[in-house]
């Protein structure tokens, strides 16, 4: 057997790897992407994240899917500092209203008690703390029905004091 014919089934196979890859690659679908690069300062209570300034009530942004049971990635990040002692922290819920009758919905893992960020032992009345992280949180949900879905986020700061976001971004992929 000649040399050029063994290698043909190895050429044939990675044309195959090569096209099953760029398949799955084209099917990925940004939804939404949206940033924010003024800072936030949020007080020990619930807030809705405003991405376009500060209007009450935060930003809530749509995107479509045209199949029932689509699976979607969320993506958040911010720049986050926390005032006060290592105890403190803020949490953030990526809330889902899916198309149809499901009502609004934090998706997971974003729906627990998950720290976003936390103090780290120093306390200013300025808020020119020491302990900035860029942090993100990343949530999937299963949308049961197609049609118009909408998302925003949720910043959960009951275990915190004073919270500062700075340098924000929201992605939905499909």
């Amino acid at each position: 057997m000649c040399l050029s014919n063994r290698r043909r089934p190895a050429v044939a196979i990675s044309a195959g790897l090569a096209a099953w890859l760029w398949t799955s690659a084209a099917d990925a679908a940004v939804l939404v992407a949206q940033a924010r690069t003024d800072p936030i300062v949020f007080g020990g209570a619930t807030y809705l994240v405003d991405f376009n300034g500060s209007a009450p009530g935060g930003t809530q942004f749509q995107f479509t899917t045209s199949n029932p049971n689509t699976r979607v990635a969320i993506f958040f990040n911010a720049e986050c500092a926390v005032d006060g002692a290592e105890s403190k922290w803020v949490d953030v819920n990526i809330l889902v209203n899916p198309a149809g009758p499901t009502p609004e919905t934090a998706a997971e893992p974003s729906n627990g008690d998950n720290a976003f960020c936390s103090g780290n032992g120093t306390t200013s009345s300025d808020f020119s703390l020491d302990g900035w992280v860029s942090a993100a949180t990343i949530a999937t949900i299963t949308l049961p029905a197609a049609g118009t879905h909408t998302v925003r986020v949720q910043v959960d700061g009951g275990h915190a004091g004073v919270t500062r976001f700075d340098d924000m971004s929201l992605i939905v992929m499909r």
